[in-house]
C-alpha cells in the first residue's frame, strides 16, 4: 500500500514544530567562529558558525555591531527551520566573545611570518603599454565581464588571455598556480588574479600558502582584484599590485592607455583652443591694419577723387546741356528773326529791291539822283532802269 504524498511545505512545517519542541534544542549554547557576517536592511545580523569542519547559518532578530569576522563566540539560542528553503537555522539571542577564531588566528600568524620572510615587499613595476595581459579568473563569473568592459573602454594594442580555473573548492588551488606557471612561460606582461565577492569560504582559496609563494615567486608583475572593498586576501599582500576591485585591478592595467588617451583628448582640446585663439588674434590685427592701411595709403583718396570726378562729370554735362539748350533757343529766335527781314521772302510776295550799280540798296532819297542806273530785282527777273524823276512822298498826308 502506498503512503499518501504530502507538500513540501507541510513536511518542513512538521520538522519546524518537532524541533522546536524539543527542549535541549530550544535552549543551544554554540562554540564556533564568525564568518560572512552582515546586517540586513531590515536590522537583522546574518552571520555563519564555523569550526574546523562544518558550518551552521545564524540570525540575530536585532543589529550586532559589536561582533565581527574572525571573533570566536558562544551563541546563545534557539533551533529553527527556515520553512522557505527547508534549512535549520540558530535563532541566536545572546552572543558572547571569548577570543579569536582560530581559522583567523592562523591567518594572522601566516600573515605575520610571510611579513617576515619580505613575502609582502614585492615592488615589480607594471609594464605602461602592456602588449600581452594574462587573466586568472572563472570564464563562468561575474568577473570577467568586468574586466572584460573596462579593457573595451580604452583603445590599445593589446592581447587578453584568459586562463579558465575554478575559484573555490578542492581544485582551485591547483587550477589557480597552474595559470600563474602558464603565464610566466608564455610571454605574458601582466597577470591579473581575479574573482567576484563571496563568503570568507569562497575567498579562501586565496589565503593559501601555495597560492601565494607561486605568486611572490613570479617573474611576471600580477595584480589582484578579489572580492569586494572589505576583502584582503594572503595572495592580494604578496601580489605586485593589490587593487580593491576586479574593475579597479583591470583599471590599473590599463592606465597607461586611458592616461595617453585622456592626455591626446586634452591635447586636441587645447590645440582646436589655442588654434581658434590664434585665428582670433589674427583676424584682429589683419582688421587693424587694413584699418591703417586704409588711413595712409592713396587708394582711399583715389576712390574719393573718382566719387568726385564722376560727380563734376555729371555737373559739367547738365551744365553743358542746360546752355547748349539756352544757345540752341536763342539761336532760334535769331533764325526766326533772319527770316523775317530776309529780302528773297519778300520778293515772294511781289516785292522788288532796287540798288545801284554797285549793289547798294536803295533806302532814301538822297541815295539818288536823275539820270542814275539802278537795278530792281525782282522775284524771277532783274530790271535795269534809268531814273526819270524823283518824287519824295509824304506818308503822314496819305494816311
Amino acid at each position: 500500500m502506498k503512503l499518501k504524498p504530502i507538500k513540501v511545505s507541510v513536511l518542513n512545517q512538521f520538522i519546524k514544530k518537532y524541533i522546536m519542541s524539543n527542549s535541549i534544542l530550544n535552549n543551544l549554547r554554540i562554540e564556533g567562529e564568525i564568518s560572512n557576517i552582515r546586517i540586513s536592511k531590515t536590522g537583522y545580523t546574518y552571520y555563519s558558525l564555523c569550526d574546523e569542519k562544518s558550518c551552521i547559518n545564524c540570525v540575530a532578530f536585532y543589529q550586532d555591531t559589536i561582533s565581527k569576522n574572525g571573533d570566536k563566540v558562544i551563541a546563545e539560542g534557539e533551533l529553527s527551520v527556515y520553512e522557505a528553503k527547508g534549512t535549520y537555522q540558530l535563532n541566536v539571542r545572546k552572543v558572547e566573545r571569548i577570543g579569536i577564531g582560530k581559522i583567523l588566528q592562523d591567518l594572522e600568524v601566516l600573515h605575520e611570518k610571510m611579513k617576515a620572510k619580505g613575502m609582502f615587499d614585492k615592488d615589480k613595476k607594471l609594464p605602461l603599454f602592456p602588449s600581452n595581459i594574462g587573466i586568472i579568473t572563472s570564464k563562468s563569473g561575474a568577473a570577467i565581464k568586468d574586466i572584460l568592459k573596462t579593457f573595451e573602454s580604452v583603445k590599445g594594442n593589446f592581447e587578453v588571455v584568459i586562463y579558465n580555473v575554478l575559484v573555490q573548492g578542492n581544485k582551485a588551488k591547483e587550477n589557480i598556480i597552474n595559470g600563474i606557471k602558464y603565464f610566466n612561460n608564455n610571454g605574458s606582461d601582466v597577470i591579473l588574479i581575479s574573482r567576484g565577492g563571496g563568503s570568507f569560504e569562497d575567498l579562501n582559496v586565496f589565503n593559501d600558502l601555495d597560492i601565494a609563494e607561486e605568486v611572490y615567486k613570479s617573474i611576471v608583475p600580477i595584480v589582484t582584484g578579489i572580492g569586494h572593498e572589505t576583502d584582503r586576501t594572503l595572495t592580494d599582500y604578496v601580489a605586485d599590485v593589490y587593487c580593491h576591485t576586479p574593475t579597479a585591478a583591470a583599471e590599473k592595467i590599463i592606465i597607461g592607455y586611458k592616461d595617453i588617451q585622456d592626455t591626446l583628448k586634452a591635447l586636441l582640446f587645447n590645440l582646436k583652443q589655442s588654434t581658434s585663439n590664434y585665428l582670433s588674434l589674427k583676424e584682429s590685427e589683419l582688421k587693424t591694419s587694413r584699418y591703417i592701411l586704409k588711413s595712409y595709403l592713396p587708394i582711399e583718396n583715389i576712390f574719393k577723387q573718382k566719387s568726385n570726378l564722376e560727380n563734376y562729370k555729371a555737373l559739367i554735362i547738365n551744365n553743358t546741356q542746360k546752355k547748349l539748350c539756352d544757345l540752341m533757343y536763342q539761336l532760334q529766335i535769331m533764325y526766326e528773326k533772319l527770316q523775317s527781314n530776309n529780302y528773297n521772302n519778300q520778293l515772294y510776295k511781289g516785292f522788288a529791291i532796287v540798288s545801284d550799280l554797285e549793289g547798294n540798296i536803295i533806302k532814301n532819297i538822297n541815295q539818288i539822283k536823275k539820270q542814275d542806273l539802278l537795278t530792281i530785282r525782282f522775284k524771277d527777273f532783274i530790271v535795269k532802269a534809268e531814273t526819270l524823276n524823283i518824287d519824295e512822298v509824304d506818308y503822314e498826308k496819305k494816311l
